[in-house]
């Protein structure tokens, strides 16, 4: 024990059973305060009819935690056929068209909403890299929907660059998105198209965190990496969203022999104002529509 007893008043427990009793039975509630989730629910079924439509080809990450929101995919070899890892929702994967609308996870809130986003790339850290040619990348995609069209698109993307000839050896963040509008003939087509390359500096523990806010009001989206407010990016969407779905994604080494094979990286969206760590401009909640 911990040094100390506590002794009980049967009177004043018999009190307090009454007291909840009678708030229980007049509609009153303590707590009525409900998580706020995403379900990446999407089943190998749905992978294997996405696969076979074409396009790029993907499978599920493993294992995937629920309760979590977090998908964990070992890194391999690309090979003559890429294959994606991905984490995602079995409405989202079972999109048939970006012309209709997504119906995914309702968005509540008129002002401004935020969701967060982990990259884990611990077990990347302590690598010793040399001269060896390495490219690994975690990403989410990002959909936003009004009932009207699909309105913002984004992919998110963590990357850890090594003797490429592209950029310089570090950890980048980019973002590459897009609003939409529709064309003379009705189609849905790009609006404005907006991409940043952000060199950071990867956490001590290994994490790169994101968080990103829709202003409803402005239709723009803004963006943190790491605790700094970056502002918003140069897209305006026509419509506030009502829905919104999001695919995690693993891409694969093209370096067969890469350091990193074998080991493991996950992705982790946050979607709860209680496990949130960013502060947001006022007014902000989850997309659940609670006040962070």
């Amino acid at each position: 024990m911990l040094g100390y007893t506590v002794c009980s008043n049967k009177k004043e427990d018999y009190m307090n059973k009454i007291i909840l009793g009678l708030l229980i039975s007049s509609g009153l509630s303590v707590n009525t305060y409900a998580a706020c989730t995403y379900n990446f629910d999407a089943t190998l079924a749905q992978v294997n009819a996405k696969n076979a439509a074409g396009g790029r080809q993907i499978k599920l990450m493993s294992p995937i935690s629920i309760t979590e929101q977090k998908g964990t995919a070992t890194i391999t070899y690309i090979g003559s056929i890429p294959v994606d890892q991905v984490v995602t929702s079995g409405k989202l994967i079972s999109m048939l068209s970006i012309q209709t609308p997504l119906v995914d996870k309702t968005v509540i809130g008129n002002n401004i909403v935020a969701a967060e986003f982990i990259f884990d790339a611990s077990n990347l850290k302590n690598v010793v890299l040399g001269d060896s040619y390495e490219i690994q990348q975690m990403a989410f995609q990002i959909l936003g929907a009004s009932n009207l069209k699909n309105e913002i698109s984004l992919d998110l993307g963590y990357g850890l660059i090594n003797k490429d000839t592209s950029l310089a050896d570090g950890n980048y963040v980019t973002l590459t998105g897009a609003t939409t509008k529709r064309d003379t003939s009705g189609s849905v087509v790009v609006k404005d198209v907006d991409r940043k390359v952000i060199p950071i500096t990867l956490p001590t523990d290994g994490k790169v965190r994101v968080g990103l806010y829709f202003n409803q009001v402005s239709k723009q989206m803004g963006y943190i990496i790491n605790g700094t407010n970056y502002g918003y990016l140069n897209l305006v969407a026509e419509n506030a969203l009502k829905n919104i779905g999001f695919n995690g994604v693993g891409i694969q080494s093209p370096n067969p022999n890469s350091k990193f094979i074998g080991k493991t990286v996950s992705v982790q969206l946050i979607t709860d104002k209680a496990n949130m760590q960013f502060t947001y401009p006022t007014g902000t909640t989850d997309i659940c529509g609670s006040a962070i």
